[in-house]
Order: structure tokens, then C-alpha cells, then sequence
């Protein structure tokens, strides 16, 4: 298995398209989502909490915040960096084998582009397991 260290973590700015109206922002695959999407959800935070606390053993994901404020920490068993998702023209790539975890502010809005469509089986949900994983693919 690859595992990807922190530095393979990418900001993503999406193309966008203000008028007197409305912002019209593009996410297309390719050029902007470097993968194939096959999945999308998103996330409606109507109070604030956590979520995430996983990781995926082959999928990759894009996190946007469309509404609100969305603190993320991506962990890779020794590092981390945090981010705040604040803007629709803005994405983190999180590829498969880092940790995530999420903070939303009430009222927040997340929408997420995943490379695989949902497998219960691709999922981390345990950090000692993500630990011991990582430290097996060193």
C-alpha cells in the first residue's frame, strides 16, 4: 500500500464566476478534481460538532465548504496539518491513507467529491488500527 505523507495534501482553488447575481463555481473532473468522481455528499451541519475521525484505504476525497466554517486536521500517525474551509472556490485533497478529522460551525455546509463510491470496507475507523497500518507500510 502507498501511503502518502502530508505533503501530498492539496489546496485546491476552483474556477468561479461572479456576477451582479450569483457566483457560479466549476468543480470538473479533470482539471480541477484529479480524479474521477464517483461519488458526492454533503454534510449539513445544523449544530456545530465533530465528524470524520477516519481514513480510507483507496479512496481519495476533495472536502469543500459551501456554507460556513469547517476546521480540518489531516494526520499522518506522526504530523498533522490543519485547514480552515471557509469558501466555495476553495478544496483539500485528502488522499487515501491520511487520517481526517472535522470541526463544523453551526449552520456549516460541507460537500464532499470521493474517487470510490461508498465501501464500509475502505474505511479506518480506528486510530490505533490507522497507526498500525501505517507503521506495517512504512
Amino acid at each position: 500500500m502507498f501511503l502518502p505523507a502530508l505533503s501530498d495534501v492539496k489546496e485546491i482553488t476552483f474556477p468561479c464566476h461572479p456576477s451582479m447575481e450569483a457566483v457560479l463555481t466549476v468543480f470538473e473532473s479533470p482539471p480541477h478534481v484529479p480524479f474521477a468522481i464517483e461519488r458526492i455528499f454533503t454534510i449539513d451541519a445544523s449544530r456545530a460538532g465533530k465528524r470524520g475521525a477516519h481514513a480510507h484505504r483507496a479512496c481519495q476525497q476533495i472536502l469543500v465548504c459551501l456554507k460556513g466554517k469547517i476546521a480540518l486536521v489531516i494526520k499522518d500517525g506522526l504530523k498533522e496539518k490543519a485547514f480552515a474551509l471557509d469558501s466555495a472556490q476553495k478544496g483539500i485533497l485528502i488522499p487515501a491513507g491520511l487520517w481526517a478529522e472535522q470541526e463544523y460551525e453551526a449552520g456549516s455546509l460541507l460537500m464532499v467529491l470521493a474517487s470510490h463510491r461508498y465501501d464500509e470496507k475502505d474505511y479506518i475507523r480506528d486510530y490505533n488500527a490507522f497507526l498500525k497500518l501505517r507503521e506495517q507500510n512504512k
